[in-house]
């Protein structure tokens, strides 16, 4: 479930109700709190260590710089040549872990739960290539960058780590907590024009 708000920079203006529909130009954004957030890290040559991964994942590693790979429960974004996020539901990190721990006995690798550290930023809309191109340098354009496609940057002056989850266009950002703040107010500035839709996930 989730519920949409209207929300501006320009402070005093109240917020539509949940049933108001968005304007069509809008920015959609929402926080996706509480996901599992794992990082991997191992031998990508290793066919061994792939396999056993998928298995306990249940979607096989991307290995191709800028990819990403999504399964019915976990989504895997290539990070380094032996470095991974897996973003899984709300909740399950140490089961995750757990699994990838389990899967992985007696071969080189690392499992770490980093859910506490970071967070996930959706973003739709018409506006979304626009407003991310202020403060984002990647080239977003569909002949660039495409659904499943994934990269590291920054937005404005916070670090994050960047991947389209559809053509629409719909993208996530994972973001250091510490930043979350800070990124929230870039956005509220630079879709000033076209206006911030608030979408909350349960």
């Amino acid at each position: 479930m989730l519920e949409v708000l209207h929300r501006t920079a320009e402070p005093g203006v109240r917020p539509l109700s949940a049933s108001a529909a968005p304007a069509p130009s809008a920015l959609i954004a929402g926080w996706r709190e509480g996901l599992a957030i794992v990082n991997l890290r191992g031998d990508a040559e290793d066919a061994a260590f792939r396999r056993a991964a998928a298995e306990a994942l249940g979607v096989a590693l991307p290995t191709q710089a800028g990819a990403t790979s999504e399964g019915s429960t976990a989504r895997v974004v290539w990070a380094g040549p032996d470095d991974w996020f897996v973003i899984g539901p709300k909740g399950h990190a140490e089961g995750l872990a757990t699994r990838l721990r389990e899967a992985l006995a007696g071969q080189h690798h690392a499992v770490t739960d980093v859910s506490s550290g970071y967070t996930v930023l959706h973003l739709s809309g018409t506006p979304t290539r626009e407003v991310l191109a202020q403060g984002c340098p990647l080239d977003l354009h569909p002949r660039a960058f495409k659904r499943g496609a994934c990269a590291g940057s920054h937005f404005f002056k916070a670090s994050v780590w960047l991947w389209q989850t559809d053509e629409a266009p719909e993208y996530e950002l994972l973001v250091r907590r510490s930043f979350m703040g800070y990124v929230w107010l870039m956005l509220e500035r630079t879709a000033a024009e076209c206006g911030l839709v608030t979408r909350r996930f349960a």
